[in-house]
């Protein structure tokens, strides 16, 4: 009689129990979230176009966070009810359900033929991050046209050509210089210039463009780190930390590298530093002055390299969030060659990517990392610098499914049920 009483007390329990196994068997068994993207192949410089997104097996209130390459801009998304967040070239798209939809999108005005990939994710309703496969775009050359450049200034300090507005030809590419005021020293360069950080630099004309030369007081002592390359085209030197006009508080240790321009190859050192070591540092303790010296490797009948459009994407993240590094890679010798890109963060070897290039084209490289360490890193991409910035804490993750919180609960009141029932049986005993 007492198993009877037990084994009738105990079936419920038992039953209740195979079913909260069954709920938290669910979103293991759940078929991952997907996507696809349809865009045209090819498009002329400066055309509009559509994209098409195709979710699967997101669920209620999906996401699709699409990464634009470099020069190209969202317009519109072409269907209602999806939510739209842009920041930078980053289009985060919020929908129901796994409806499709369609964004449409500017792409840059370029003078050189180049091949862009679009990258992307899909995330399910828990929030979950699955990779949408890349798609490559060609956008063919516009040939000749006119774009005005306007050169500005924020704080005491002159530039040349002087501040103002001026038309230029697709194409061109216009050598502009900034002259501090006496108590004054440049501080940086904002706009798309080649180097952001150096006096002297150059601004490719491929759109109608700003940039503005900005100068700072002088508020300790400083001396001159004066940098030069021998040939002038063989390459650049990046300095780290980067400061404007080379000025450096007395003490600070600075870090040079040598970065060879496309048919170069770096050879030593002089003035101040000798040797071949690259990078290296020098301690600013009075003025210092030092030499690159490059070698020429470009032969007749060979690929001729240059390097431009440096793109730093997102320029400020979360530790451990992902930040792509872009440049454009263009072959203008007399057949197709294979570059070695090179990728520096504060002035220390990062990664290394191989590509293809034919005659006459260019191709887009891209790195991907992420830093784990809040602060400002300096980026040096095929003679290229830029920076980026790593700031707060860790974003904390996703909270728990409402699947999971209900199958704890369930767990929860089911202790509690067993331990009533057991305290029942043993007072019948």
């Amino acid at each position: 009689m007492m198993k009877q009483i037990l084994l009738g007390k105990l079936l419920p329990v038992v039953a209740a129990a195979a079913l909260v196994t069954a709920l938290v068997a669910v979103p293991v068994l759940a078929s991952p979230a997907s996507a696809t993207r349809s865009l045209p192949s090819s498009v002329e410089s400066g055309d509009e176009f559509d994209v098409a997104i195709q979710p699967e097996g997101c669920g209620f209130a999906g996401q699709v966070i699409e990464t634009l390459p470099a020069g190209f801009t969202y317009l519109s998304c072409l269907t209602p009810d999806v939510g739209v967040e842009v920041t930078g070239n980053t289009v985060k798209f919020t929908f129901l359900g796994s409806d499709s939809f369609t964004y449409r999108v500017e792409a840059p005005a370029v003078t050189v033929t180049t091949i862009y990939p679009f990258h992307g994710v899909v995330k399910d309703e828990d929030k979950n991050e699955y990779p949408i496969p890349d798609d490559d775009i060609t956008v063919s050359s516009s040939g000749t046209g006119t774009y005005t450049i306007t050169v500005a200034v924020q704080g005491n300090g002159s530039t040349t050509p002087s501040a103002g507005s001026y038309t230029c030809d697709s194409g061109d590419v216009v050598s502009i210089s900034a002259t501090a005021d006496q108590g004054w020293e440049f501080d940086r360069w904002s706009g798309d210039v080649a180097h952001s950080g150096s006096s002297s630099t150059t601004v490719t004309v491929d759109g109608s463009k700003t940039v503005t030369a900005h100068f700072s007081p002088i508020s300790a002592t400083t001396y001159l780190l004066a940098v030069e390359c021998e040939p002038g085209d063989g390459g650049n030197i990046v300095l780290y930390p980067a400061r404007g006009d080379n000025r450096y508080e007395a003490g600070t240790s600075v870090e040079l590298t040598a970065a060879a321009a496309g048919g170069y190859a770096f050879s030593c050192w002089s003035g101040d530093l000798s040797g071949s070591a690259n990078p290296v540092s020098i301690v600013m303790d009075c003025a210092n002055s030092v030499t690159a010296k490059f070698v020429l490797l470009t032969q007749e009948g060979q690929a001729d390299f240059a390097v431009s459009s440096l793109n730093i994407s997102p320029g400020q993240v979360q530790p451990g969030q992902q930040v792509d590094i872009s440049m454009v890679v263009t072959n203008s010798g007399e057949e197709t060659g294979s570059y070695q890109a090179t990728l520096y963060l504060n002035g220390d070897l990062e990664d290394t990517r191989t590509v293809e290039v034919a005659l006459n084209s260019s191709q887009e490289v891209v790195f991907s990392i992420t830093r784990t360490t809040p602060g400002t890193y300096t980026v040096l991409a095929g003679g290229q610098q830029g920076e980026f910035t790593v700031v707060g804490g860790q974003a904390a993750g996703d909270g728990l499914s409402a699947v999971t919180i209900i199958a704890i609960a369930a767990i929860v009141a089911l202790v509690i049920a067993l331990a009533f029932v057991f305290r029942r049986i043993r007072g019948r005993m």
